[in-house]
C-alpha cells in the first residue's frame, strides 16, 4: 500500500494569486501609504496565529512568514495589522488574508456641516468724546467676477463712526439691492467683519459670489454702530477634521496609548473660579455702588484673544476621539471649526 506524501511546503505560509495592493486614501490626496493584502494558503493544521506579531514588518519575505514576497514588495514601513478571513479550500488546506499596511500620513477634511454655539463677546461700549455718532448709508455695491466679497461704498456719517471703522472690526448693515437683468430683490442683513478698507469703501463677505461682474443698484440701507459685543449664537457651520496616525512604539513620543493626548473641546473659563463661560470679556476697572473700586476678572481667552481668533481663522475643537484604525495603528480625529 502506497504511503500517502505531503510536500513539506504545504505546512509553509505561501502568497498566491490574487495578491495585491490598495491606496485607501488616494481620495484625500495621499497616494504614498500602501495596504498590501497577501492571500495566503497553508495547511490548516499546520496555521500558526502567533507566527507573527503585530507592528512586525514586511521587510522580507522571512519577516513576513512567507514563502515568498511578490516582486519590489519588500517594505520595512509596512507594519503587520493581521490575519482574516480564514477559509477552508480543501485537501485540509485554508486560504486567509494576511495585511501589512504603512502608518498613513496625517490628513485634513473638509466633514460636512454642524450646528455650533458660538461665545457671546463683551466690550466695553465705545467712547465718542462726547459728539454723537452720526450714521452712514450705503450708495453703492460693487464686485468683480469670481471673487468672494463684495465692496460698499458708504455715504454720509462723521468722524466719531468712522473713528470705530477698521480691518478685522465688524460693522452692522442692512441693504436691499437689485442686480441687472434679474427681477429679485437681494438683502445684506447682519454684522460682517471688516475684510478690506479704502476710506469710505469697505470690503465684506456676504455669502454670493458670481462668474460675471454684476451691476448692482440700492434700494434702501442702514448702519449702525461697529461695536463686537454679542450675546452667544448658534449658526451651522462648515466643520473640518484632522486625521493623525499613530502606532505605539514607532510614531516618535509615543511609547504606549495611553501616551496620546487627545485635544480638548474649546471652551471659554470665565472669572476667578474658572468655570465654562458664556462670554468673552477682558478684565476691566469697575465700580460697586458707593464708589469702591472692583476688578472684573476677564475671561480666557479674553475678548481681545478671541478677537484676534476670529481675525485669524483660528480653528476650535469641537470634538476629539481615538481608535483603532487597522493592527496596532490608531488614529487620532479632531474635527474643529473656525471661530466666529
Amino acid at each position: 500500500m502506497a504511503i500517502p506524501y505531503t510536500q513539506p511546503s504545504m505546512a509553509l505560509v505561501r502568497a498566491v494569486d490574487g495578491t495585491y495592493i490598495s491606496y485607501p486614501f488616494t481620495s484625500d490626496g495621499d497616494t504614498t501609504t500602501k495596504v498590501y493584502n497577501l492571500v495566503c494558503t497553508q495547511r490548516a493544521s499546520d496555521y500558526n496565529a502567533a507566527q507573527i506579531e503585530l507592528d512586525d514588518t514586511m521587510s522580507s519575505a522571512a519577516s513576513a512568514g512567507v514563502i515568498d514576497l511578490p516582486s519590489g514588495w519588500a517594505d520595512s514601513k509596512a507594519y503587520f495589522v493581521g490575519d482574516t478571513g480564514h477559509t477552508p479550500i480543501g485537501g485540509g488546506m485554508i486560504s486567509f488574508t494576511r495585511t501589512f499596511a504603512n502608518i498613513p500620513q496625517s490628513i485634513t477634511t473638509p466633514s460636512g456641516s454642524e450646528s455650533y454655539t458660538f461665545p457671546g463677546m463683551t466690550v466695553p461700549a465705545p467712547v465718542f468724546g462726547g459728539v454723537e455718532q452720526v450714521e452712514p448709508s450705503v450708495s453703492s455695491i460693487s464686485t468683480q467676477a469670481n471673487i468672494s466679497g463684495v465692496y460698499v461704498t458708504l455715504t454720509g456719517g462723521n468722524s466719531s463712526f468712522f473713528d470705530e471703522v477698521e480691518v478685522g472690526r465688524y460693522i452692522s448693515i442692512s441693504a436691499n439691492f437689485t442686480i441687472q437683468g434679474d427681477s429679485r430683490i437681494y438683502n445684506i442683513s447682519g454684522k460682517h467683519r471688516i475684510l478690506e478698507l479704502n476710506q469710505q469703501v469697505i470690503k465684506i463677505d456676504i455669502g454670493l459670489n458670481w462668474d460675471y461682474q454684476p451691476v448692482f443698484s440700492v434700494i434702501s440701507s442702514n448702519v449702525s454702530s461697529t461695536t463686537e459685543s454679542r450675546d452667544p449664537y448658534t449658526a451651522v457651520v462648515p466643520t473640518t477634521t484632522e486625521y493623525n496616525y499613530i502606532l505605539p512604539g514607532v510614531t516618535p513620543w509615543i511609547g504606549d496609548i495611553e501616551d496620546v493626548r487627545v485635544p480638548n473641546k474649546f471652551y471659554v473659563m470665565g472669572g476667578q473660579t474658572s468655570s465654562i463661560a458664556d462670554y468673552v470679556r477682558d478684565t476691566e476697572d469697575a465700580f460697586l455702588p458707593g464708589g469702591t473700586p472692583i476688578i472684573i476678572v476677564g475671561s480666557v481667552p479674553d475678548f481681545t484673544n478671541y478677537f484676534e481668533m476670529i481675525g485669524n481663522g483660528t480653528n476650535l475643537v469641537v470634538e476629539s476621539s481615538i481608535s483603532k484604525w487597522a493592527g496596532n495603528i490608531h488614529v487620532l480625529k479632531t474635527k474643529t471649526v473656525k471661530a466666529q
